[in-house]
């Protein structure tokens, strides 16, 4: 069975289908700003999609894109 995702795994989810693929840059600045993540943040959420596999990303030189 494929794992859950949180609320904020979800929020990242949405940006990412609305418009992709994004760096982790990207995709914090299209963050609410009522959350207020940092960047680092992000890239945290990111990572567990990632692991969860409900994420791929692809290399861009030196970033990835989602």
């Amino acid at each position: 069975m494929a794992e859950r995702i949180s609320e904020g795994e979800q929020a990242v989810m949405e940006v990412l289908w609305a418009d992709s693929p994004l760096t982790a840059a990207e995709v914090a600045e299209r963050i609410p700003n009522e959350r207020g993540w940092s960047e680092r943040t992000v890239k945290t959420m990111l990572g567990r999609l990632l692991t969860k596999g409900a994420l791929v990303h692809e290399e861009d030189g030196r970033r990835y894109l989602y």
